[in-house]
Order: structure tokens, then C-alpha cells, then sequence
């Protein structure tokens, strides 16, 4: 009786142990997985976020809410890209040169359907140590300044990135970012169009330990916020921060 007791205590000791490592370790684990899952997240709404800013910018200033709209403008979009050939010298900045002048310049000496004009104001960009001109009339430039167009998905995200993922949260079984798009009237009175790109811990944290969830979305709530990932807000503008910024 006696050895079955002690056996009996040993077991009640081993149990609460466990139980007390338990409430030890679950949360620390929960908070080491947290972390990894919730930087994958990041990274994704990030690259939406880098998307709609292209997009923007080439879009008259609006956002897009369809994902097939924005994964397509990955994939075939261009962006601008400005080569630079030298700099203007203090001396030709103390004759008044400027990077519009010089341009401004080069377009009335290219354009210019008279060849004696064309050649005038190739000879004052020489004059100006603006260009070399040889013998043969082959320009050589000191100072341009050329737009180029280069692939958007090689220039704004790295190798072998699959715009078709930008959809998905990470870790949630295929499920959506919601997006959404939006506006708002700036103290000038115009309009400025807004977006906003989320998902919910529940989407992509449910399964690890599911009390730890349930506190962190419990408190978010009680505090009035965003119980998940989000980047920008479709009805007030906060400059595309996320809110784990």
C-alpha cells in the first residue's frame, strides 16, 4: 500500500510538472512561432504595399483593389529609371546652366528642322563643355540625363519572386489579403486616393496555441485596434504605414 501511494505521489508530481513547464513553455513557444510566422506576413503585405506604389504613380494617382489587376502590373509593368551622365561644374552653374536648361537644349537641337539651327545649338552645348562633337558629327555626351524603362517585377523585388503568391497569407491554408481601396479629401480639398491590405491573426496564427490567440485579439479589441496585420487604411490616410510600424 505504502509503495503504491509513493507511486501514486510520483506520478502527481510528474504531472504537475508537466503541467507547470506547460504553462512555462506554451507561451514562449507560441510567442518564437508568433514572431517567424508574423514576419512572413510582414514581408507579404510589404511587397503589396511596394506594388500599389508603382501603381500609383503610373495610375494618376489611384490604387487598385483586384489582385489580378495588381499581379498583372508586376509582371508585365516597366518602371523609369533615370540614367545619369555627369554633373554640371560650378562654372557652368555660375553661367546659369541648369539640368532643364541643358535638356531644354538638347530637345531644340534635335528637333530643329532647319540644319543650321541644329547646328547652332550643338555648337553652344560644346561651347557650354556640355558635349563633345568629332569630326565624323558624332556626339559624345558630357552631361545627360535619359529616362530609361526597365522591368518593374526585376526592379523592385528580388530573384525568382512569384507575384502570383501576393495573394495569399503565409501559413493560412490558401486564404485572401483583403484589399481595399478608398479616398479622402486633404485640408486643400482635393482628393487622395487611399488603400489598405489586412488579415487577421486568426487567419494565420489558429492552431498554435489557441488561448495565446484568443488574449492577443482579446486585447487588441479592447484597445480598439486591428486584431491582425495591416498595411495602409482605405478611410483615413496614415502615409501606406503598417500598423506593426
Amino acid at each position: 500500500m505504502k509503495h503504491f501511494i509513493n507511486v501514486l505521489l510520483a506520478l502527481c508530481a510528474a504531472g504537475l510538472a508537466y503541467i507547470f513547464y506547460g504553462s512555462i513553455m506554451g507561451p514562449i513557444k507560441f510567442e518564437k512561432e508568433k514572431a517567424a510566422r508574423d514576419a512572413a506576413v510582414i514581408g507579404r503585405l510589404i511587397d503589396i504595399r511596394s506594388a500599389q506604389v508603382e501603381f500609383h504613380n503610373q495610375n494618376q494617382g489611384r490604387y487598385t483593389a483586384s489582385f489580378d489587376t495588381l499581379i498583372d502590373f508586376i509582371k508585365t509593368g516597366k518602371l523609369p529609371v533615370v540614367k545619369k551622365v555627369g554633373e554640371l561644374n560650378d562654372q557652368q552653374l555660375e553661367q546659369g546652366w541648369t539640368e532643364s536648361k541643358v535638356l531644354a537644349l538638347y530637345n531644340e537641337a534635335r528637333t530643329a528642322k532647319n540644319k543650321s539651327v541644329a547646328d547652332k545649338k550643338w555648337a553652344e552645348a560644346q561651347e557650354a563643355g556640355l558635349i563633345v562633337k568629332g569630326a565624323d558629327g558624332a556626339i559624345e555626351y558630357l552631361f545627360s540625363r535619359d529616362t530609361v524603362w526597365v522591368s518593374l517585377i526585376d526592379s523592385i523585388y528580388p530573384d525568382n519572386f512569384n507575384a502570383d503568391s501576393l495573394r495569399y497569407v503565409p501559413f493560412s491554408n490558401g486564404k485572401e489579403f483583403e484589399m481595399a481601396v478608398g479616398c479622402d479629401t486633404t485640408k486643400s480639398g482635393s482628393f487622395m486616393w487611399l488603400f489598405e491590405a489586412k488579415t487577421e491573426f486568426v487567419n494565420y496564427l489558429k492552431g498554435i496555441n489557441d488561448q495565446e490567440l484568443y488574449n492577443i485579439i482579446d486585447e487588441r479589441e479592447q484597445l480598439g485596434r486591428y486584431p491582425g496585420m495591416q498595411v495602409g487604411d482605405a478611410t483615413s490616410g496614415n502615409n501606406n504605414a503598417g500598423n506593426w510600424e
